[in-house]
């Protein structure tokens, strides 16, 4: 999270670009990888003595999980705790919408420019354009009004879902066209990212949503036989949509809180891997010793990855290094490897997504 970056390294006597240009974005992510070798060097995390590798700053990305609510032509408000807020759309718009196709609209020049732009400074690029799920793109374009259009006027929420659903499939398109695939893209990854399903009920996703992200899990596996499809839930219980989750075609990688049930999972979705979600809360009030149980579960059961996503100011370095010491005895016992990884930026710092950037 950007407070805690802003506690801890600009806090500390980094301060943050003044305005927004290249030469800061990279002198950044250096001043970080370092930053991240004297915290957790001992881990295998950041670079003593730093190298520009391209490998986050070369990303060509744009208004975050708002890219498509922006080609639909919904006005944007960049927020102050970063990235971007849509303007929702009414019953009467949406009714009217038919699906956008980026390859018309004016941002693609940008993105392109931007790509070959990359390409010149790094010498890489790598595409992050964020399509997120139907559902996803469904409240972004609705507001949480789409929730109760599911109940009173289901045939209302299945257009909104299509025309997301047709728009996402015209991102990916894009993306494949014009983008080499590479280990860090977003594109090649294929992603479900059902962060707004865990607001309704198992009954109601099987109903209205899960046709739509079975027709996405369908189309990316027609493009190419071996994409890496991940199904996100966030770092909630998925227990009761395992279920309905299961019929799902071609999932490979299942994303949510250590607390579902894996043996329930590994019946219904088998030969898929799970990532073991922490929240942020449990991060912040669990003892070191209860995390360290919560990981041992998590690595005896078969998690594939720990993922730790939105680090609170609440857990310091300290905590943090103590966690990562935990999990890597853990692994030793287990003779399990261990590899750690952690983002050197929010993403809205690639794209300077806060206002007094904008």
């Amino acid at each position: 999270m950007k407070q805690w970056w802003d506690k801890f390294f600009h806090g500390a006597g980094y301060p943050r670009p003044i305005i927004k240009c290249d030469d800061a974005l990279d002198a950044m992510y250096l001043a970080r990888k370092k930053f991240l070798f004297e915290q957790f060097g001992e881990f295998s995390i950041g670079e003593e003595h730093p190298v520009m590798d391209g490998r986050y700053v070369s990303l060509v990305l744009k208004y975050g999980m708002d890219l498509i609510p922006y080609l639909f032509g919904a006005k944007l408000t960049c927020q102050e705790a970063g990235g971007f807020m849509p303007e929702e759309f009414t019953y009467e718009q949406l009714i009217k919408m038919e699906p956008v196709d980026i390859e018309n609209h004016p941002l693609r020049r940008w993105i392109l420019d931007e790509k070959e732009r990359k390409l010149a400074r790094y010498g890489v690029t790598s595409c992050f354009l964020d399509y997120e799920s139907p559902t996803n793109i469904a409240v972004r374009l609705r507001g949480v009004e789409f929730y109760s259009d599911m109940i009173e006027d289901p045939d209302f929420a299945r257009h909104v879902l299509s025309i997301s659903l047709e728009s996402i499939k015209n991102v990916v398109n894009f993306a494949r066209a014009n983008f080499p695939l590479s280990e860090y893209d977003i594109i090649y990854d294929y992603f479900i990212g059902n962060c707004n399903v865990i607001m309704i009920s198992p009954n109601m996703y099987t109903e209205i949503v899960r046709p739509f992200d079975i027709a996405l899990a369908n189309y990316c596996y027609d493009l190419s036989d071996n994409t890496n499809l991940m199904l996100h839930h966030c770092d909630v219980n998925a227990d009761s949509f395992l279920d309905a989750y299961a019929k799902i075609p071609g999932v490979k990688r299942f994303q949510a809180s250590h607390l579902t049930d894996t043996s329930a999972y590994a019946a219904g979705m088998p030969g898929v891997d799970f990532y073991a979600m922490l929240s942020p809360n449990e991060l912040n009030k669990l003892e070191i010793e209860t995390l360290t149980q919560i990981f041992d579960r998590a690595i005896s059961q078969g998690a594939r990855e720990l993922d730790l996503w939105n680090i609170d100011v609440l857990t310091p370095p300290e905590k943090l290094r103590a966690i990562f010491n935990g999990i890597t005895n853990i692994c030793k016992t287990r003779s399990v490897n261990v590899r750690f990884d952690v983002l050197p930026f929010v993403w809205d710092e690639i794209e300077w997504a806060y206002p007094v950037y904008q």
